[in-house]
């Protein structure tokens, strides 16, 4: 039987400053989140995350320094509709925190899934402000686990 949660992967994307970097999704306009994407069939969480860090922000390479030792979950809103809400309820989440070595920048341009209409690099506290709502909660759970949300 198939999961009413979608497997998925999430990296918080660090830099040598402390800052995160988010992404401004392509559609709807101002909404923002950490590159993520689901695993799929056959995948480990390991290669999924390297997939969609490649896919959505154009980077090949980058150092993992921790994962959530259990998935984060979260419900999709009931306003919501698209293809991912017809099959699933929600998604699990398994969050990397992920670093890019020296030269490696991410860029929209190397992108080849277009998800996001523009990045940022921000404080953890600015990436809260700006995730949508029904995330909050997984969000502060995913960046606990990972030592990067002091509360």
């Amino acid at each position: 039987m198939e999961s009413e949660y979608r497997p998925c992967v999430l990296a918080v994307v660090t830099n040598k400053d402390g800052l995160v970097l988010v992404g401004e999704r392509a559609e709807p306009p101002g909404s923002w989140q950490f590159p993520q994407g689901g695993i799929d069939t056959g995948e480990s969480p390991e290669t999924a995350v390297r997939r969609e860090v490649q896919e959505e922000i154009g980077v090949a390479e980058f150092i993992v320094l921790g994962r959530s030792v259990a998935p984060i979950r979260y419900d999709f809103p009931p306003d919501i509709a698209g293809p991912l809400t017809k099959k699933f309820k929600g998604q699990d989440q398994i969050w990397f925190h992920v670093r890019l070595p020296a030269g490696h920048e991410p860029s929209l341009e190397r992108a080849t899934d277009k998800e996001f209409r523009s990045l940022a690099w921000v404080t953890v506290a600015e990436a809260l402000r700006r995730v949508v709502p029904f995330k909050q909660q997984a969000y502060r759970q995913g960046l606990s686990a990972l030592g990067l949300l002091i509360t």
